[in-house]
């Protein structure tokens, strides 16, 4: 629209070669409201110069036409000038400026007169002090130097070229966000489902321009978005050329094309890097990467390029140009886009797309820092991830893009990041399985991290058949002495224990520990994994003070090798410290070391080294819970307990073996805050839940019987207590035998209900003998210990052996108060009488 007249009664008097609206314009009012309040704040009488910067294609030129419509009544006269060399209207445009500036007597064949007539009526404000020129689609800040307009008024620039940060304030204008996409593309074509518009949103990269055409494809020929996406992936350049609109009426294929040949012609380094970068993923590429180049790529343009500092500086400085990808000088890196990808792939022959791919894989194998356990390095592998799927470096036979692709799901397993873990070892196998032998050891490696995977998510069947294979191949390939055989047999009895096999466990662990210490050093991480998996099997063969020796031996041994015990591997061996403690009775100990070690992975998780739902952060924070409540602190601890049973059973589900423990815990602090009906049906269930997942007779299955039927003894239901109790002794007894922790405690536990069924003889008998196993097994201090004697005081007294009873009780609250204080809860409870509950807490194993 052009001429002088008037949109309403405050339009501006002038408005001229202003492009039509946007009926579909979506989003963007901060922008929009950015823009106003940057311009508005301006007070230099020079020049107030905006600038609209990004790719092609992502609304630079609607937003500034919006920006227009939106807030014309600021502006007297608002003019519009075609700014690309393309059109060679740039110039001309503005001397066409003269005659709505009331600028007469210049011949019109003198443009430059023209030119400098209309800049000093803008700069006068003469007759218009509030004024609006936008340059659309500026090239150069200097080809603009001789025709940007002083004075009162605004100018905006709209540009791909990244240069103008420099020359004026800056608004980055970026893709859409998600939602914006999915409301712009259902403007176009209504009948679009939600789960539809997010696909294709998503392999448009939210890029304007091109869900434009997507939408008016699809709108004028009732082509659906599956077939439109299968197009895109097989022929994007012909796709992308299709379905322009009076909106934008330029294609995407169309809009990058001259970019891409200027490039081409101008600068072929610059365009052999281009071909590079499509060939990874769409997020940012560091450019330390790419300068790795310089040693692992083939003699080449690029690579000579690649080694001249000055030569590499023009060739990024000539894409951020063209805006063919994004520069960040700050964070050394560039981007391009997912569209922009496609199309430069799509003009490739098969033979040099090959080539150019495989050039990709080098120089990410060549990014590997080779230290997936060492969280200083994660960012560097977190800038890698994004780029492995889609330069598909998983076809690649080199050995260090092999080593890249293991170590990559050894840092996804490390910090917990299962889903994503398991996607890329699927990716792997399917590959390698094919390409590969089966004995192949970057492929067993491999399928030793899926075992590994598989045990953490609670697949312990499949984990081991996985484990048994491998190990086999392993040692008849490679040795019993090799790294990798080692490092499998650590993992491998990790899936016995889980799989209640705790003796087999203990031989496979004591096994591997000298061969580790041989092999990788008596301080390296893998030993002292070994170590700590040791304590653990004596955990589980109740010797505490056997566990807490060794535990306490892998810390000085992690403390000194990464040199504060503030460091997240550390503070997993804390965590075990502390339980050894609380099963060894020192309650108050585990609860300092405890609440030590909780605040340790409280930084951690701020600091983002690893997140709050990681399987150690959720299993410290429960041990605490434990500890909370075995020290007397029961309300703080069922707060606790509630919380970290939620996350565990929002992040892995209700069925994880870690949901499971934490719903162990939550039940037995419900009990202690005086919710026993609560306790006891969250008890019941996740006894189901351990035996769907471990097996009727798991060690695990059996405990968590014994927290169920404390509860129903609460709720006065002794008969089915006991029924539950002698059945969980009779598996414990032939699991785990007569002596241990699990078995005496289920014993004490049974004792107590049969009293309350009248079976005071026979409760006498079974506490007199879990008694002398405690003090053999435990000591006479351990509160199990006197728990269990001060029921067997009560039952004396039911049965008349006064003497007896009172001796007992007496030296229970000898013991009690010495330990742990008169105000101890289960002191007070032995003072009124009441028996004692002990209860089942399954450890990490």
């Amino acid at each position: 629209m052009t001429g002088t007249e008037k949109h309403g009664a405050s339009a501006p008097v002038v408005w001229g070669n202003v492009p039509q609206r946007n009926v579909n314009f979506t989003g963007r009012s901060e922008l929009l409201y950015r823009l106003r309040e940057q311009l508005a704040a301006e007070k230099d009488d020079a020049l107030v110069l905006h600038a609209l910067q990004g790719y092609g294609g992502v609304g630079k030129t609607h937003l500034a036409i919006e920006y227009i419509y939106r807030y014309s009544t600021d502006y007297d006269l608002i003019w519009w000038i075609p700014a690309d060399a393309q059109s060679g209207l740039l110039r001309s445009s503005l001397a066409a400026l003269a005659p709505r500036l009331d600028i007469t007597g210049i011949p019109a064949g003198r443009q430059e007169d023209l030119i400098d007539a209309v800049r000093n009526a803008l700069r006068r404000g003469e007759p218009y002090s509030r004024w609006l020129v936008v340059f659309d689609n500026a090239g150069e800040p200097e080809e603009l130097t001789d025709l940007l307009p002083r004075g009162m008024g605004h100018v905006l620039v709209t540009s791909r070229n990244h240069r103008w940060k420099t020359w004026a304030p800056t608004l980055d204008v970026d893709v859409f966000m998600r939602d914006e996409s999915k409301e712009f593309l259902r403007r176009r074509v209504p009948a679009i489902t939600d789960e539809d518009a997010y696909r294709l949103a998503e392999e448009l990269g939210d890029l304007p321009l091109a869900l434009e055409q997507a939408g008016a494809l699809m709108a004028e020929t009732a082509m659906t978005v599956d077939t439109y996406l299968e197009e895109l992936r097989v022929a994007a350049g012909k796709i992308l050329g299709q379905g322009t609109s009076l909106d934008y009426p330029t294609s995407v294929a169309a809009a990058w094309s001259v970019s891409l040949s200027k490039i081409r012609d101008g600068m072929p380094s610059a365009m052999e890097l281009l071909y590079r970068i499509a060939h990874f993923g769409p997020e940012p590429i560091s450019l330390d990467l790419i300068n790795l180049g310089r040693n692992v790529l083939a003699d080449s343009e690029l690579r000579r390029t690649i080694k001249d500092p000055y030569r590499m500086s023009d060739a990024v400085r000539e894409l951020g140009r063209y805006a063919l990808a994004r520069i960040d000088n700050l964070r050394r890196t560039l981007q391009m886009h997912r569209i922009t990808q496609k199309l430069i792939r799509d003009e490739l022959s098969e033979e040099t797309g090959l080539a150019v791919r495989h050039d990709v894989h080098l120089l990410l194998g060549a990014a590997d820092p080779d230290r997936p356990d060492d969280g200083d390095v994660w960012p560097q592998y977190e800038q890698l991830l994004p780029h492995l799927t889609p330069s598909k470096i998983v076809e690649c036979d080199d050995l260090d893009t092999r080593r890249l692709m293991t170590n990559m799901v050894r840092y996804l397993l490390v910090t917990g990041a299962f889903q994503e873990c398991e996607r890329l070892i699927e990716l792997a196998l399917t590959e390698w399985e094919k390409s590969s032998g089966e004995d192949d050891l970057h492929l067993l490696i491999m399928r030793r991290h899926k075992a590994n995977l598989l045990l953490n998510q609670g697949h312990y069947s499949e984990a081991l058949a996985i484990s048994e294979d491998t190990l086999r191949r392993l040692r008849e390939t490679h040795g019993q002495q090799h790294a990798e055989t080692l490092i499998l047999t650590n993992i491998h009895g990790g899936i016995l224990r889980w799989l209640g096999r705790f003796g087999d466990a203990f031989e496979s662990d004591q096994a591997a520990l000298a061969p580790s210490k041989s092999s990788f050093g008596e301080d390296h991480p893998n030993t002292q994994r070994v170590l700590s998996n040791l304590a653990l099997d004596n955990t589980l063969a109740s010797d505490y003070r056997a566990a807490l020796d060794l535990d306490r031996e892998s810390f000085a041994l992690r403390r000194d090798y990464f040199g504060t015990d503030a460091h997240w591997r550390v503070a997993f061996t804390s965590t075990a410290i502390a339980r050894d403690l609380r099963l060894l009775g020192r309650y108050h100990e585990a609860l300092q070391e405890g609440e030590r070690v909780y605040n340790i992975y409280q930084d951690i998780v701020r600091q983002r080294i690893v997140s709050e739902t990681h399987l150690e952060v959720l299993n410290q924070a429960r041990e605490l819970a434990v500890a909370r409540r075995k020290a007397g602190a029961f309300e703080p601890a069922a707060d606790l307990a509630r919380r970290v049973y939620h996350r565990y059973r929002d992040a892995y589900g209700a069925h994880h073996t870690g949901t499971l423990a934490a719903a162990v815990t939550l039940a037995n602090s419900q009990r202690v805050v005086g919710e026993y009906e609560l306790s006891a049906t969250f008890a019941e269930e996740t006894t189901a839940r351990y035996a769907a997942a471990l097996g009727e007779r798991h060690p695990f299955t059996l405990g968590s019987f014994v927290d169920t039927a404390i509860a129903l003894r609460l709720l006065k239901n002794a008969s089915r207590a006991r029924d539950l109790l002698h059945d969980a002794l009779d598996g414990l007894f032939a699991v785990l035998g007569e002596r241990h922790h699990y078995t005496v405690t289920c014993a004490t536990n049974l004792a107590s209900a049969l009293a309350e069924l009248g079976g005071g003889t026979e409760a006498v008998r079974l506490g007199e003998k879990s008694l002398s196993i405690f003090q053999d097994l435990l000591g006479k201090d351990h509160p199990h210990t006197l728990a269990c004697a001060s029921n067997l005081a009560i039952d004396f007294d039911a049965l008349g052996m006064r003497d007896r009873a009172a001796v007992l009780r007496e030296d229970v609250i000898e013991r009690l108060t010495r330990t742990f204080g008169s105000d101890y809860p289960d002191l007070l409870a032995v003072g009124r009488s009441e028996r004692l509950e002990l209860d089942f807490e399954p450890p990490a194993v």
